[in-house]
């Protein structure tokens, strides 16, 4: 038989009320935007093609160009839209991309936690490593001049008990849990936490 988790209830969306957004709004969107950095030799990194060498200068390069050029032109597209966004910051952002957590927080983008760095899985941390760098990226963040209350893991990757040690950390919401249409509440050591998909 296999396993489960007591996270949350299985509920069919066929067999639920209909959910309702503040304004009685039947529709809500939310455009994150994820601000990355990754190890130059070594670490995780999205290959987008295949690496010959290491370091692995080509995918490292293309990674890169997102920090120092292509959030910049995002910008402008969303000023241009009117349109603000949930800024997902790895923490490492502030010391290797300088201006670059600032300008989302001047726009006036929400700053959700997306982990210290993209250079290692955050479900495979023991938990106190886990909760160490959880409450590490928060006071980091918060230096921006707002708490983070958003958590999107690094590889969306958790531990067993990363939600625990969310809502320990006065985290509102949780991004990793694409399991649904509707905001679900996670159930955790510390009261209920929100899962965002």
């Amino acid at each position: 038989m296999s396993s489960s988790h007591d996270r949350y209830p299985y509920s069919a969306i066929v067999g639920r009320p209909d959910y309702s957004w503040p304004g009685g709004r039947r529709l809500a969107i939310y455009l994150g935007v994820n601000y990355e950095v990754f190890d130059f030799a070594g670490g995780l990194g999205p290959e987008l093609a295949p690496s010959q060498t290491e370091p692995d200068v080509m995918n490292y390069a293309w990674r890169d160009y997102g920090n120092r050029v292509g959030a910049w032109r995002l910008f402008d597209l969303f000023d241009r839209l009117g349109l603000r966004t949930t800024a997902l910051l790895n923490a490492d952002v502030l010391d290797r991309c300088p201006g670059l957590a600032e300008a989302c927080r001047d726009r006036g983008d929400e700053i959700a936690a997306h982990g210290s760095s993209n250079a290692k899985a955050q479900g495979s941390m023991f938990r106190l490593r886990e909760d160490h760098m959880i409450a590490d990226v928060t006071e980091r963040l918060a230096t921006l001049g707002v708490r983070p209350t958003g958590w999107l893991g690094p590889w969306i990757s958790e531990s067993e008990t990363t939600p625990d040690l969310l809502a320990g950390n006065g985290y509102r919401y949780v991004l990793d849990w694409a399991h649904d249409d509707q905001p679900t509440r996670l159930s955790t050591g510390h009261g209920g936490l929100l899962s965002v998909p």
